[in-house]
């Protein structure tokens, strides 16, 4: 190829990307117009948290105010009202069961925010409790167990024991 020709064939490409060699032009949009209606879009949800008093009318206390309480001010046995929101039983059958039977308490009956970790006593299944049910649990507050089986930093309830069962007279 030569120069001339080199020359020639830029220029037939410089103006065919100039003016386009008449390629039209792409066709323009059709103006879009809104179709009338109305959108169904669900309410807005209240995100704000549930109020759950630090103590109830009975006196019981909510797992939210006993947790935020401070502890030197707590009797040694107290009332915490909540949902259960976890429970771990062991059967009597066995010596001993790992981890060792316990539950959690919410004050959301979704079971959902802060828990309440409650154990000390090897038969929760003598209690009845399930989970979802709201209950009364009566304890002593403390960070561990004195045998070390339960902890937890932010509060434990102890159970206070049961009666042994009365069995039946002959």
């Amino acid at each position: 190829m030569n120069a001339q020709t080199l020359l020639h064939s830029t220029a037939v490409v410089v103006c065919m990307a100039a003016l386009g060699c008449g390629v039209p032009d792409p066709p323009a949009h059709a103006k879009r117009t809104p179709k009338p209606g109305k959108a169904d879009l669900p309410g807005v949800p209240d995100l704000s948290p549930p109020l759950v008093p630090d103590k109830y009318p009975d006196g019981a206390w909510s797992v939210h105010g006993l947790l935020a309480t401070d502890r030197k001010t707590l009797p040694p046995s107290l009332q915490v009202r909540g949902y259960v929101a976890a429970l771990n039983a062991c059967p009597l059958t066995e010596q001993a069961c790992k981890p060792a039977p316990h539950l959690y308490l919410s004050d959301e009956e979704k079971g959902t925010g802060r828990r309440l970790l409650v154990g000390g006593e090897r038969d929760l299944d003598r209690r009845g409790w399930k989970v979802g049910q709201q209950i009364a649990a009566q304890g002593g507050f403390a960070s561990a167990s004195a045998d070390g089986v339960y902890f937890a930093p932010a509060g434990l309830l102890l159970l206070e024991p049961l009666p042994p069962p009365v069995d039946a007279a002959p």
